[in-house]
């Protein structure tokens, strides 16, 4: 009997905030190349992305209004032959990962992060413990420099998910020529956009990630916080006219707060995180061009060239960090008041952390929300770059269309130099 009370609880918890509100299906862009079989595929996806078969329940609940109980999940992954935990890789495979991690932006991470990343990118299954060894072992500098940093935050508590979103530009990459936007759910700490485009002043570009947001959760944030850059203005006129009609106490204007950016703290403290997971490669790697006099960021054939070249490869690792780090478990603090567990499961499964989402019901059909999305906001180009920039290299190497653009760091070097040398 006691066997079936938690799961019993868990499951009506998830479906109260299910029936509440009615969830949208499982997209492409949330999960890939489902099966004929929804339900098993849903489970093995979130089953080895870490998540408990309890927290597998939860999630077919609450996202996708599938009911299965504790016995069916393990009998599936039992019949599926799903391993996540109990099979290590070898000991070569383990070594072999980590070093070609620490050739590229994984060369910031701490243990716990390359732990995360040896599953998610490379299937590679080894023990927390075995990580720091080797990283002692294979990364001495970077161990020391980790360990010698200590930063104190205060501390920041929100009633649950959508109740504020903080949304901010990140200008670290901006001299080399890729801006970077961001928004973050002050609960769960979930990111809820990562876009890297060639700019992130303009107030066009924001209104579209926003609206999107607002159309993958079929609803509206409580509060949006931004600081006062001018690229914020039609996010805030959006957010306030969305909720213009809701009787609350968080409506119309005040559903909308400017502050000091260095006040924002959610978002803040994640640029850090980016940083260390991911940016400071980028960085490194394209000041060691401009240092060796192969780029000049005030030559707009370079600028274009780079962003031509890069920013593809930069918006997938930035992807593949922000599912890093929506999936990982933020351990408990001093602070009891400050939620603890995995960013996704805390957005998506409130109810398990005693809260529920805030967001706000949509007085809009999709249509009108779509039509003002296309009067207002605009969606970064395709290829990173000007289409005068696109034209000038379609008359030259063929159409871009039908060019398969880098796949690697080498590829994007060796296609940058090959056009800087054809313009200039």
């Amino acid at each position: 009997m006691e066997r079936l009370c938690i799961p019993l609880a868990i499951i009506l918890l998830s479906l109260i905030g299910a029936l509440a509100q009615p969830q949208p299906p499982y997209t492409a862009a949330d999960i890939e190349d489902l099966g004929e079989d929804v339900a098993d595929d849903l489970i093995e996806h979130y089953y080895t992305n870490g998540y408990t078969a309890l927290e597998v329940i939860a999630f077919l609940i609450a996202r996708h209004g599938i009911i299965r109980s504790l016995r069916q999940v393990r009998r599936i992954i039992q019949r599926r032959h799903i391993r996540r935990r109990d099979v290590r890789s070898a000991a070569a495979d383990v070594v072999n990962a980590i070093r070609v991690e620490l050739r590229g932006s994984g060369q910031n991470l701490g243990y716990r992060s390359m732990w995360r990343r040896l599953r998610t990118r490379h299937n590679i299954y080894a023990t927390q413990d075995d990580v720091r060894e080797l990283l002692t072992l294979l990364d001495v500098e970077g161990v020391q420099r980790r360990s010698t940093r200590r930063l104190r935050r205060r501390q920041y508590v929100s009633v649950g998910p959508n109740h504020v979103i903080h949304v901010d530009g990140y200008d670290k990459l901006k001299p080399y020529g890729f801006a970077v936007h961001g928004a973050i759910d002050g609960f769960s700490r979930k990111v809820l956009w990562l876009r890297v485009g060639y700019s992130n002043n303009d107030p066009r570009f924001v209104a579209r990630f926003y609206l999107n947001f607002v159309r993958n959760i079929n609803g509206v944030p409580r509060i949006v916080r931004c600081d006062r850059g001018t690229e914020n203005c039609l996010i805030r006129d959006i957010q306030i006219a969305l909720r213009w009609d809701h009787n609350d106490c968080f409506d119309r204007h005040r559903s909308f707060r400017y502050g000091r950016s260095t006040s924002n703290q959610r978002i803040e403290s994640w640029w850090g995180h980016l940083g260390r997971l991911s940016s400071r490669y980028w960085i490194e790697l394209f000041k060691h061009l401009r240092d060796v006099g192969e780029f000049d960021n005030s030559n707009p054939v370079h600028i274009e060239a780079i962003r031509l070249c890069f920013q593809r490869l930069i918006q997938r690792d930035f992807d593949r960090t922000v599912q890093e780090w929506n999936q990982h478990c933020i351990r408990s603090q001093n602070n009891e008041e400050l939620p603890y567990g995995v960013p996704d499961l805390m957005y998506h499964v409130p109810e398990m952390f005693g809260t529920e989402d805030q967001k706000m019901p949509l007085m809009y059909s999709a249509q009108e929300l779509e039509d003002t999305s296309r009067a207002v906001s605009l969606d970064y180009p395709v290829y990173g770059c000007s289409q005068e920039f696109v034209d000038a290299v379609n008359a030259h190497v063929g159409n871009l269309d039908n060019f398969e653009l880098p796949d690697s760091v080498e590829d994007a070097l060796d296609l940058y130099e090959h056009l800087v040398n054809l313009f200039l």
